[in-house]
């Protein structure tokens, strides 16, 4: 295969080079010469697996192999017989995926040694290639298989079904590669994610969706190979991508967000519905799609500005076909999909109410007006808590003296160690979380109350509500104030604030000292006082007084 290779095909990132002995054979049998076999030892023996697994000089000769498909232009290479209706190498650019993700899988043997993924990705010249090549065979199989031909017969035999087979199980290899990457190497985890994949995946899923979930009869959909619990393996892939580019991003947010304005909600909602079978009606049989575990996983970012951003620019498109006016046949993801779609709803609203993040917008000075819009130049910005802003130096100093001396730690630790930006600028929200969870069954937490009280009868007087919001729907847990994760606990200010709150609050915790909420960007997780509290405490009197100040905004 090399010597077809080195003679008879062109250079891998340079594919309009003639190769140095095109009399040997043409292009398109020397790339079917190198794919095809391949393919075989994959699917047919476990030691060629390993060997594709633990080889460099072979994974180097299969990463090169691959880059240089990839970058051939067209459907129709020298030599090639018949036209692009065959689609050969379109076949051979799909099975080639099985190949690229077993050089990068995990052995089935724990035993036997296999090579790191930078070996691979060194022999095909580095991350981006590796990510701009992956993301290019994924449009293309896409392609290829929205362009297949309805199948007269939903049968075995039928030419039509067997090409959908063959560019499913390309895009599910392609999406599994994609995600072995994405965790087993950072750098290209956050590459994929900037150069778009996740919009690249939900795309795609957009695009075969209603070719996959088709039911046709009881024979093509029980087939073991070609069946329906078969095709729908690369929606799993697919999902299971998503939420973990999610997942163990640094920034999850964006990853989201991206998911959002690509359409991923409308896409669910979608495989609410199947069409029917020809002789029955019966639900089709669900497999592991992962799809309701991505969509929990999308709400808990739904605190988070930004992302509420993007469900208001795409909530019109989600009405558009509400799902209520049709058959629904799947039934828990429907479930699923409108216990989702009722948080989306709360989230606008939380994010709606007037004034938004007052504290963004006017300075915290006591008594203050002025609006940030008015000293954009001359904004500062305090230091500690990072959510202040003053207008000058003298009100940064008065509200220092009236109190921000304390709240600037309490603050702080609303916005987390990081102080994220995303964290900043959601306070309002998680806030609104925060209020509507707590209030929403005060039964159950009454009991939780009464069970820690039992628990941990030492620390009766420390006891703090955990909302916990990395999870959906959000979890309630009453524990000791030293068992906080990333908390500074051991702080002497929380028994003083706790009484403070008791003091000034109208609605004074019970049974407990405090709430804290804990969220995630991803791989990162926080444990943050209480957004509501923090913000009613520390800039109490400060909201706008007068709808000129409502009215005023500041591009920060």
């Amino acid at each position: 295969m090399r010597f077809f290779a080195r003679n008879c095909l062109p250079p891998p990132y340079d594919v309009s080079v003639t190769p140095p002995r095109p009399d040997l054979c043409s292009v398109f049998d020397a790339v079917k010469l190198c794919v095809t076999p391949l393919s075989l030892i994959c699917t047919k023996s476990e030691q060629g697996r390993h060997m594709l697994r633990s080889s460099v000089s072979v994974q180097h000769f299969v990463a090169q192999l691959w880059i240089l498909v990839g970058n051939i232009r067209g459907d129709v290479l020298p030599g090639a017989p018949g036209s692009t209706t065959d689609g050969l190498i379109s076949k051979l650019r799909a099975s080639f995926a099985l190949t690229n993700y077993v050089c990068v899988s995990e052995s089935e043997d724990p035993n036997k040694i296999t090579l790191p993924l930078s070996n691979y990705i060194q022999a095909a010249g580095g991350v981006k290639p590796v990510v701009y090549t992956l993301l290019r065979y994924i449009r293309r199989i896409t392609r290829d298989a929205v362009a297949v031909e309805e199948p007269r017969s939903w049968t075995p035999r039928d030419e039509s079904v067997q090409l959908l087979h063959i560019y499913t199980l390309g895009l599910n290899y392609s999406f599994q590669f994609l995600q072995t990457i994405s965790r087993q190497d950072a750098s290209c985890r956050a590459q994929l994610i900037r150069q778009g994949s996740i919009r690249t995946v939900v795309d795609t899923i957009t695009q075969i969706l209603p070719r996959i979930l088709v039911q046709a009869n009881k024979e093509m959909d029980l087939h073991p190979q070609l069946g329906l619990a078969d095709r729908q393996k690369v929606l799993w892939s697919g999902y299971s991508y998503i939420a973990s580019a999610i997942r163990d991003a640094d920034d999850g947010v964006t990853a989201v967000c991206q998911a959002i304005d690509a359409g991923l909600l409308q896409t669910l909602e979608k495989g609410v519905v199947c069409p029917p079978h020809a002789h029955r009606r019966d639900p089709p049989v669900r497999s592991r799609l992962g799809d309701i575990e991505l969509l929990f996983l999308l709400a808990t970012f739904f605190v988070y500005h930004r992302v509420v951003g993007s469900i208001c620019r795409h909530w019109f498109r989600m009405q558009s076909a509400p799902t209520e006016k049709r058959e629904i046949r799947d039934e828990a993801l429907g479930t699923a999909l409108e216990i989702v779609l009722t948080s989306t709803i709360t989230a606008m609203d939380h994010r709606s109410v007037e004034p938004i993040n007052f504290h963004v917008y006017r300075c915290s000075g006591p008594g203050c007006p002025m609006c940030t819009s008015k000293f954009v130049s001359k904004k500062r910005r305090c230091s500690g808590c990072l959510v202040s802003i003053y207008c000058s130096e003298k009100c940064q100093r008065t509200a220092w003296r009236n109190g921000h001396k304390k709240w600037c730690r309490v603050l702080r630790c609303t916005v987390g160690p990081w102080g994220s930006r995303d964290i900043r600028t959601s306070l309002q929200v998680i806030a609104g979380f925060e209020k509507s969870t707590i209030c929403g069954m005060p039964e159950d937490l009454e009991t939780r109350v009464r069970e820690a009280q039992q628990q941990f009868p030492a620390f009766i007087d420390k006891l703090v509500l955990m909302l916990d919001m990395t999870v959906y729907p959000t979890q309630r847990h009453v524990l000791p104030l030293h068992k906080l994760e990333q908390f500074p606990w051991e702080d002497p200010i929380w028994p003083e604030i706790a009484d403070e709150i008791r003091a000034r609050s109208d609605s004074p915790p019970q049974g407990y000292m405090f709430s804290v909420v804990k969220v995630h960007l991803g791989k990162s997780k926080f444990t943050l006082f209480s957004p509501g509290t923090a913000l009613c405490m520390a800039f109490e009197g400060q909201y706008f007084s007068d709808d000129e100040a409502c009215g005023s905004v500041d591009e920060d």
